[in-house]
């Protein structure tokens, strides 16, 4: 009887154990995945990273309501961090023909663009696929689209043939050399059109006196009138990719209804500027971007999606473009050391105004806001500095902290894109 007793005793003891132990053991790896899941999603191998990485997990933002309707109910690809990403670049110099020598920074040896080059972004509550060229074709086979703009837009738009360069290289329409002109490309495999229309206040605008500069010498801006550079040649594109802000940071006359209503930026050398009010910048970026997408919303020939990008950043730090200003940057900030300068702020408050007042007078989904004012204010790295030309040539823009390196940054431009026409 007492060894029966025991052997009851033993049994119950060692089931409980075994109990215990395959409770330990479940907890244990639910724990595991939890902890390693992250590490997998970002593919980054130092803890800083990881730790970035979750962190920018952690927080969700509904964003249909906030950014017209970039992403999903619990992701806001306007926010988050720029994590490691040991399979970057998407293409290089080598395998990218169509790279504006002015932002090849691997030709001309760029500092620590090994370092610079290995990042990706990574929103927010989700994560951002990688660009797919062939997907992106399939999208837009037999379609077209338009970048309206300044250079930036260009800048853009040769990210975007660089990264599905992979799949097919484009012809060029009417082949140019000048820089700052209308371009157009037709991917013949694809039927697909892309095309630059260059509009640095996106609404019409000229010279104040013959012979002066167009980089230093005021302008005259008339606000209320859209651009015929593109509006005349906008009917007909399925896709239209909108920006411009930057050229509002120089001396500008600005018109409406074909007066005289204010000044930009030290304009007052011009004789009619001495009785007009200087007017803030923002103000003439908001009055433009109006005019801009309501010549898109009511022209009779455009049917399109219009993707309103806001304002992309430039970097340069003590000092401006022609007095010794740089960026010498070799890595991203996070999210919590930066914060857009008061400008650039004052720019993309004015965009996203005139962006929601558009989308709410337009059919859902015809207007998309592609935000990435944030997420390039942390890139102050990639931009190509000194390293657009060689140190003995002589370049009226020789410190550029406004464009981008191709390959770098910008890239993650056409992943939000394609996110965006995905749908």
């Amino acid at each position: 009887m007492k060894q029966s007793s025991l052997l009851v005793r033993r049994a119950a003891s060692n089931t409980g154990l075994l109990l215990i132990l395959l409770l330990v053991a479940f907890t244990v790896s639910n724990y595991s995945s939890l902890m390693l899941s992250p590490r997998q999603y970002i593919g980054a191998s130092d803890e800083a990273t990881a730790s970035r990485g979750t962190s920018a997990r952690s927080s969700t933002r509904a964003s249909k309501a906030d950014d017209g309707g970039s992403g999903g109910a619990a992701c806001d690809i306007a926010r988050g961090e720029w994590v490691l990403d040991p399979a970057a670049p998407y293409y290089t110099n080598e395998t990218c023909p169509l790279i504006d020598s002015r932002q090849d920074c691997m030709r001309y040896g760029k500092p620590g663009l090994e370092s610079i080059l290995r990042w990706r972004w990574h929103p927010h509550g989700c994560d951002l696929p990688r660009f797919d060229a062939a997907a992106f074709l399939r999208l837009v086979r037999g379609k077209s689209m338009a970048f309206v703009g300044d250079s930036v837009a260009r800048n853009h738009m040769q990210s975007l043939m660089c990264l599905i360069s992979k799949v097919e290289l484009p012809t060029e329409i009417e082949a140019k050399e000048c820089i700052h002109c209308t371009r157009k490309y037709h991917y013949r495999a694809h039927n697909f059109t892309v095309c630059v229309f260059w509009t640095p206040f996106l609404v019409r605008w000229n010279l104040t006196r013959a012979g002066a500069l167009q980089f230093m010498d005021p302008h005259n801006v008339f606000l209320d009138e859209a651009d015929p550079e593109w509006t005349r040649d906008i009917a007909g594109y399925d896709y239209v990719v909108l920006n411009g802000a930057k050229w509002f940071t120089r001396p500008t006359m600005l018109y409406e209804g074909g007066r005289l209503v204010g000044c930009n930026n030290d304009c007052g050398r011009e004789p009619n500027a001495t009785a007009t009010a200087n007017a803030p910048p923002h103000y003439a970026v908001s009055v433009s971007f109006r005019t801009a997408l309501r010549a898109l919303r009511e022209h009779p020939g455009f049917r399109g999606t219009v993707i309103v990008r806001t304002v992309a950043p430039p970097h340069y730090e003590n000092g401006k473009w022609y007095d010794g200003g740089n960026c010498l940057r070799t890595r991203p900030m996070l999210s919590n050391e930066m914060g857009l300068p008061e400008t650039e702020a004052a720019f993309h408050a004015a965009q996203v105004e005139e962006f929601r007042a558009a989308a709410s007078a337009a059919a859902a989904g015809r207007f998309l806001l592609m935000d990435v004012s944030e997420m390039m204010q942390m890139r102050g790295d990639g931009h190509p500095g000194q390293y657009g030309h060689w140190p003995h040539e002589k370049v009226g823009f020789g410190i550029d902290c406004v464009h981008w390196c191709l390959p770098g940054p910008v890239d993650a431009w056409s992943e939000l894109l394609l996110h965006l026409l995905s749908g």
